[in-house]
Order: C-alpha cells, then sequence, then structure tokens
C-alpha cells in the first residue's frame, strides 16, 4: 500500500506502540511498502548506527587526532553550507567549550546535487533484514551498473537523486569528539493523583473514542449513552454531594463565625466594662486623693469644718478607709480647739510700702529722714513675720470673725462670730498703706516713670507666673521682679508656714487714688502729659492686679482718695475726696467697704457728720491709729485701732509691741544701715 493510505491523523507510534522492528521481522511484508517516509531516529537506529559504526580505515588519522579545546573551531570543522549564525545565536563561538552542543546543532539540507557519493548504509539493518533485500532486488528497476557491483551498504535513497554518482575526494577524515553522556531522566512511577481524578471522572466526556463506542460491545444496536447521561450517572451525584458539604461547610463555618463573633464581642464588652471600671476607680482614687490634699491644707489653716466636708463629699466613707480615717483624726483636732473670744485685742500691724535698700533712701537729702523715721525696710518686715509665727500668732481678717447680714430694709448688720484656734495661738491682723508707689519715691522726675535715681522702693505689683510680685529699678538702671515689697513677701512665707494663716485670711491693702493704684498710673489726670492709650494700657493692668489681690483673699481698702487727714478736714473736703475715689478709683478697683485714716489720724466722733459722710460713700469697716489693740462691733460698723510699725515706733515706743509680746523691735530694727533713728516732735 502506498504512504498516503496511512492516516495522518494517528501517530501509530505514539497511539498503538507501533515499532518497525515488528513489521520487519513479521511473517506478512508489504513489498511495495516506501520505508523512506521513516527516518532512522524514528526507528530508533541513529544511536545504535553511531555507536556501532566504526571509523574507516581513511578516517584513521581522524579518529586519532586530538582535539582540544584550544584547537577546535566551529569555522573550520563546519561543512561549507554551516549555518554559522545559528552558533552565534546559541552563544557560541568557534573556541567554545560545548563542543557537544555544536555536534548536535541541525544541519542544514544538502541538495541533491551536493550529497556524498559514497554510500551510509545501515550494515546491522541489512544483516538483520536479508528478505527485504532480497525483495528489494527483486522489485527494483534494472540498474545500470552489474549486480556484482551491488554493496550491502548500498542505500536505496542514492537512486532518487539525478546527479551523477562521483567518487568522494580523498580528505582525511578528522575523528569526532567522545560525547558526554547525558543524564538519565527521571522516569515516572506512575500517574499522579490528579490524573487518575480526570480518568475517573471527565474520561467518559473528554475521551472521543469512549463517548462514541456503543454502550454494549456485545450488543451493538444499543444506543449509546449521551452526555448528559454521563453526566447524570458520572457527575450529577458527586456534584450534588459536593454541593451538600459546601452548604454543611457553609452553615458549620457560620456559625462558627457567629459564636466567634459573640464571643469577641462579649469579651470586647468584658474589656471595656473592666477598663472603664479601672478608669472610674482611678479617677475615684485621684479625686479621693486631691480631696484629701484640699482638706489637708483647710486643716493646716484651722478650717476643720471646711475640711470635714470635702471628706463628706465622697459619699459613703465605708469605701474609703484612709478619708474615714482622717476625719475621725480631724474631728478629736477640732475638739481640742479653743474659741478665742476678746475681739477688741486683735492686733493690727501697720506697714507703710517697705524700702527695699534703705541706704538709697537715706541719699535723699529731702527726705531721708522721713524715710528713716516712718518706713520699713523689707528685711526688717520678714524678721517681724518670723517673730509673729514664732510667737503663735495667727493671720486673720474682719471674716474670721465678724459676720454679717442684710435686714428687710437693705441695712447690713454686723455680729461677732468665733475664732477656733489649738491653744495657745493668738490672732493677728496686717495692713499696708500707700500701696501707690509715689513718683518721689521710684523717680526723679514727675511722671512716673521708675529709675535708677529712685529711692529705693519697688515701683509696681507685676503678674509674673502667675504669682504677685513687685518691680524694682536697682541703683544699676536694671528693672528686676521679685519679693520687693509687702505682697510678695507675706505669699512666699505663707506658702513654707502654710499654718500662719486662719482659714484663708490675707492682709488689708490700703492706696490713695491721685497717683493711681499699685503702681499704676490709671487716672485721667495723666492724660494730659501721656496719651490715653498709655492710661487706658495703665488701667488694664491695674484691674489685672486687683483680680490677682482678690483671689489670693487680700482685703482693699481706701487710705483716703488724696491722703488727706480727715481729722482736720472740713465734712466738705471729706465729701469731696471721698467723690473723687469713687468717681476715678472705684471703677479700677471696685466696691470697697474698709477706710483707713491717712496720716495716723481718725475721728473723733463716730455719730457727725463726718462719719455720715464716710458711712454714705459706703464704708463700713474703720480703722484708724492707735497705740493700742482696740475693736468695736456695732450693728451698722465696725472700727478698730492699728498699730504703726515704722522705724520711729520700733526704736522710741516698742513698749506697744513687746508688752503685748507681738515682736522684738531690737531684734528687727537694721540699726547699721539706718543709723540714728530721728523721733518727730509730739
Amino acid at each position: 500500500m502506498d504512504k498516503n493510505d496511512f492516516d495522518i491523523d494517528f501517530d501509530f507510534e505514539k497511539e498503538y506502540g507501533f515499532d518497525p522492528n515488528e513489521i520487519l521481522d513479521g511473517e506478512e511484508f508489504d513489498e511495495n511498502m516506501d520505508i523512506s517516509q521513516f527516518s532512522d531516529e524514528e526507528l530508533g537506529l541513529q544511536d545504535d548506527l553511531t555507536d556501532q559504526e566504526a571509523p574507516s580505515a581513511d578516517g584513521a588519522e581522524y579518529a586519532s587526532q586530538d582535539f582540544s579545546d584550544e584547537d577546535f573551531s566551529a569555522e573550520e570543522y563546519a561543512p561549507e553550507d554551516f549555518d554559522l549564525d545559528a552558533l552565534d545565536d546559541l552563544g557560541l563561538d568557534d573556541q567554545t567549550d560545548d563542543i557537544d552542543a555544536f555536534l548536535n546543532m541541525p544541519r542544514r539540507s544538502q541538495p541533491e546535487s551536493a550529497q556524498p557519493d559514497q554510500p551510509q548504509g545501515n550494515d546491522e539493518y541489512q544483516q538483520e533484514s536479508p528478505d527485504y533485500q532480497e525483495a528489494y532486488s527483486q522489485d527494483s528497476e534494472p540498474q545500470d551498473h552489474a549486480p556484482q557491483d551491488y554493496d550491502q551498504s548500498y542505500d536505496p535513497a542514492y537512486e532518487q537523486s539525478d546527479a551523477p554518482r562521483q567518487e568522494p575526494e580523498q580528505e582525511t577524515p578528522k575523528p569526532r569528539r567522545e560525547r558526554k553522556p547525558k543524564k538519565p531522566k527521571k522516569e515516572k512511577t506512575g500517574p499522579s493523583l490528579f490524573s487518575r481524578f480526570l480518568d475517573l471522572y471527565f474520561a467518559p466526556v473528554l475521551n472521543k473514542q469512549m463517548r462514541e463506542a456503543p454502550a454494549d460491545p456485545d450488543n451493538p444496536r444499543r444506543r449509546r449513552k449521551t452526555p448528559m447521561q454521563l453526566f447524570k450517572e458520572v457527575y450529577l451525584p458527586p456534584l450534588i454531594l459536593c454541593v451538600s458539604l459546601i452548604l454543611v461547610l457553609s452553615f458549620a463555618i457560620g456559625s462558627l463565625s457567629n459564636l466567634i463573633k459573640n464571643l469577641k464581642t462579649e469579651y470586647d464588652r468584658q474589656q471595656s466594662q473592666m477598663q472603664t471600671s479601672q478608669d472610674a476607680a482611678a479617677l475615684a482614687e485621684q479625686r479621693m486623693q486631691q480631696i484629701l490634699a484640699s482638706a489637708e491644707e483647710k486643716v493646716q489653716q484651722y478650717d476643720y469644718n471646711g475640711a470635714i466636708d470635702l471628706l463628706d463629699s465622697l459619699g459613703d466613707l465605708t469605701k474609703y478607709p484612709e478619708v474615714q480615717t482622717k476625719r475621725s483624726e480631724y474631728i478629736t483636732a477640732q475638739s481640742q480647739l479653743v474659741e478665742y473670744k476678746d475681739y477688741s485685742m486683735i492686733p493690727n500691724l501697720s506697714f507703710h510700702v517697705l524700702v527695699e535698700d534703705m541706704s538709697r533712701a537715706l541719699k535723699d537729702t529731702e527726705l531721708k529722714g522721713s524715710y528713716n523715721r516712718n518706713f520699713v525696710t523689707t528685711s526688717e518686715f520678714l524678721k517681724i513675720l518670723e517673730q509673729l509665727y514664732n510667737n503663735d500668732y495667727v493671720l486673720v481678717d474682719f471674716d474670721s470673725f465678724i459676720g454679717s447680714q442684710v435686714d428687710p430694709s437693705g441695712t447690713e448688720l454686723f455680729s461677732t462670730q468665733s475664732i477656733w484656734l489649738p491653744a495657745g495661738k493668738k490672732p493677728i491682723m496686717l495692713t499696708e498703706t500707700m500701696v501707690n508707689y509715689f513718683h518721689y519715691m521710684i523717680s526723679d522726675t514727675d511722671l512716673g516713670e521708675a529709675n535708677a535715681n529712685g529711692d529705693g522702693f519697688a515701683s509696681k505689683l507685676v503678674l509674673q507666673d502667675g504669682e504677685i510680685k513687685a518691680q524694682y529699678v536697682s541703683a544699676a538702671g536694671e528693672t528686676l521682679v521679685g519679693n520687693y515689697d509687702f505682697v510678695p513677701i507675706l505669699e512666699d512665707f505663707i506658702s513654707t508656714h502654710p499654718d500662719f494663716v486662719y482659714q484663708g485670711a490675707r492682709a488689708i491693702l490700703a492706696v490713695t487714688g491721685y497717683e493711681g493704684i499699685f503702681g499704676y498710673r490709671c487716672i485721667s489726670d495723666y492724660v494730659a502729659t501721656k496719651t490715653q492709650d498709655y492710661v487706658d494700657k495703665e488701667i488694664a493692668g491695674a484691674k489685672e492686679i486687683v483680680q490677682a489681690l482678690r483671689d489670693k483673699g487680700y482685703t482693699l481698702a481706701c487710705y483716703t482718695y488724696s491722703n488727706m487727714d480727715y481729722k482736720q478736714s472740713s465734712v466738705q473736703q471729706i465729701s469731696a475726696d471721698l467723690q473723687s475715689w469713687t468717681q476715678k478709683i472705684a471703677p479700677i478697683i471696685g466696691d470697697v467697704d474698709v477706710l483707713v485714716f491717712a496720716r495716723a489720724t481718725g475721728l473723733t466722733d463716730y455719730t457727725g457728720q463726718a462719719f455720715k459722710a464716710i458711712y454714705d460713700a459706703g464704708f463700713r469697716y474703720l480703722i484708724a491709729n492707735g497705740t493700742e489693740p482696740y475693736a468695736e462691733i456695732n450693728p451698722t460698723y465696725v472700727r478698730q485701732n492699728r498699730l504703726m510699725v515704722t522705724g520711729e515706733n520700733m526704736v522710741w515706743y516698742s513698749d506697744q509691741f513687746t508688752k503685748n509680746s507681738i515682736f522684738d523691735p531690737k531684734a528687727v530694727i537694721d540699726l547699721a544701715t539706718r543709723g540714728e533713728v530721728p523721733k518727730a516732735a509730739k
């Protein structure tokens, strides 16, 4: 049969295990078979030929020649039509080490005219198939040469060439390099699990033979199963099973997911509650500690009722054993307090603004005697505070022992209230007057700007980091802020001696008004020499200081508007002076009800017109000069004496301080700086 009779859609060797040797060795052989379509490579003969073919005699020199990598050249040993570009494409040069790659490269097919005359038969094939040679010689067309010229190695393909037979040129054959043995391929041990699965479930649909084969080979008429039937019988049950499993798994996963979600939600809720409880406990602990600290401050200032009220604000104290213990301690300590009943014997020590540098004050030839006689230095004031503390004095104010209420007519009515102190403690009051820092104290000009030519006094009160301090210009012209006057010194002392204060009491600060207050030139009289913007800024600064003083607990008072001696003044003069205060100072300092009489004076009659003018101006607490402690609490007003602490009184009238064991002036006054303190004529 002709080669074209084969079904080219099938690879017999691959599909049916075709073996040419079996056909050649079989009993039946088609004489007309054209074996030219089978190559040596397809028949598995090339490797055998290569391995068994021995070099010819002419190739002995070629076989014996030693090829080294250095002597080998692709151009020298390649055929004439060898495509050297293919060698370049492979990344090999003519000195390449990989000779096997070069030898195994595909060669270009030569034209028939270029084929060698020397036959290249396969001796082994001819020896194993004599019948084939014999049949070939009988059925072939007559040849031009004699039968005796027939060579067993004759290649039948040579007859197909039209080119004349030519003897090859005698060339010295060159031996081939021995090939490196190829690594054996790993043999598969068997079909994989995936292949088995495909064969089991998809072969009936994917395999055409199985799909087209009859359902029953013994009964060809029996109808074949359609793909749908195959699908229903083979695939549908496992698909249903898979879908069922998926649904069950989905339900299980969903249920598990919901369970995990619920557990996580519950865990988060518990954690949140725990965190909230911890935060609440921390806040409660913080609040408790703050209340304990505040209560302790009140107890240090003898305010036991206030401290106990703070502790009770926590609610059920059984939850706070520490607070319960403190409350019991406070009640016990409060029960041991002693009531101070003689309010008229409460001393009120009064000071002018303090001198920071007495040596500078004594350089003022005009005022040095007045400074030495009427003023106290900052260092002397601090010594007085220390003596008061050591002598068991406690700072109080009017609110400490005077209570008030307003009757239906609108009249304020005063009454006494108890001062409870530990045994041996005594109340005392403090007052500072002329807290204006007059021009003549701080400057050698009339404009009120402090300079190095001042007399050693502070120039104004200022705020520094929320604390009240005094501004001071030194002799070198430096502007300093610190404890250069009464208020900052007292505040600093209280911070280190909190038990010196009774229930937050502070001193009385009395000011005039004609040059402003607390060192601020805040009245309209300065507009003529300054500007309105300057005055507005001074007003703002004064108000800021006023608020800070009130927040600290200081009592602000009037020292008359113009430093006037009311004892020697008429009612009209007193009324005019108080009217100036009301119009110019009251809007800045606010309402005040305490009047400190200036120039060491007071009233001789508290029922006359002068008293009425003062009372109508809104003043209810009247403080006059005296040499003995004294206080009178009437239903509509309160009057009191102040003991002026001056250089003159400490030197010449010290008994008013020593007889009541208030302080020892000799241990206070700085005579080394002052020298001889002058005495005013009486």
